[in-house]
């Protein structure tokens, strides 16, 4: 009863169908369904939610198995890349995921659903931009991770870089093409655009360090400055430091919850066969020459005898 939903109600439904071009030709669809989805392999395992992939995976199963495959997986497709068949180009955007990375590392055989970026090298408009600013706009509609963030803002910057504009306008264009598409705001992209891309004259405006140039500061408050400058790149690095340290712990701490799981269910299987065998009856002759029925009790590991 589509007819039934409002405008809006439709566009949450098929939240690509506004602006992207869903692939209909059942044809195509069948020809894309016997092909592998790509990951590009700079989104490694910080990119994910390891949450969900390990300890918790088994509710995307149960999910699917109760009430169906409610959302598919959306993909971009794009016959024209000329990285479509590489294995490592972060460029490369034919039959990669849009979203549904963990649904389809859960299982690879989840429902698809097809989008054509090839149309839009008509309008003169880049095709991988385009699947960044899908993501983008998928990311907020989830919970997504600092380092998925950064890598999708680094893939960014390099397009653009590869197009003409100079490394240091790279993160004021990603700020201004984001915000304006309400995708994220300036100050969570900043936080993840290595240095390269930054507007060096910008950020220390922004941090007030640029008033000895308007002949305001004395040299001491220079070089005062310069001290605060480099202890502040200090805890910068010591900050990223400890933040890859705690997503190592995270994920070991992932790993040993995975772990103890397995032993878990292995002391169930084994429990669960001790209280067959003590089901199971048998008889022991005694010395005077009588069968008594027995079974094992595996509570307490003793021989009982049965009552007759």
């Amino acid at each position: 009863m589509d007819w039934l939903m409002s405008a809006e109600q439709q566009s949450v439904e098929n939240p690509l169908e506004g602006k992207y071009a869903r692939i209909t030709d059942q044809k195509l669809i069948e020809e894309l369904d016997k092909t592998e989805l790509w990951i590009a392999p700079n989104e490694t395992d910080e990119t994910f939610d390891m949450k969900i992939i390990s300890g918790q995976s088994h509710n995307l199963k149960k999910s699917a198995e109760n009430v169906g495959q409610l959302r598919p997986i959306e993909v971009a497709v794009w016959k024209e890349d000329p990285n479509a068949k590489s294995d490592n180009s972060p460029e490369r955007i034919h039959m990669r995921i849009i979203n549904g990375r963990h649904r389809y590392r859960q299982n690879p055989n989840w429902r698809r659903e097809y989008y054509d970026f090839g149309v839009y090298e008509k309008d003169k408009v880049d095709p991988v931009l385009e699947y960044y600013l899908a993501r983008g706009h998928f990311d907020m509609q989830k919970k997504a991770s600092r380092e998925e963030r950064r890598v999708l803002v680094i893939d960014m910057a390099t397009r653009m870089m590869k197009q003409g504009k100079p490394a240091p306008e790279c993160c004021g264009e990603i700020v201004k093409v984001m915000e304006n598409q309400g995708i994220s705001n300036e100050n969570s992209i900043r936080e993840v655009c290595p240095r390269e891309f930054k507007d060096q004259e910008h950020a220390e405006r922004k941090a007030g360090k640029t008033f000895e140039k308007a002949g305001r500061d004395t040299k001491e408050v220079v070089k005062l400055k310069k001290v605060a400058g480099e202890k502040y790149k200090d805890m910068e690095d010591k900050k990223i430091l400890l933040e890859t340290e705690y997503t190592k712990i995270q994920k070991e701490n992932i790993d040993l919850y995975s772990d103890l799981k397995k032993q878990h269910d292995t002391l169930d299987e084994v429990e669960s066969k001790l209280r067959v065998l003590g089901e199971m009856g048998t008889k022991i002759k005694c010395k005077c020459g009588n069968e008594i029925p027995v079974k094992v009790d595996v509570t307490s590991s003793k021989i009982i005898a049965e009552k007759q």
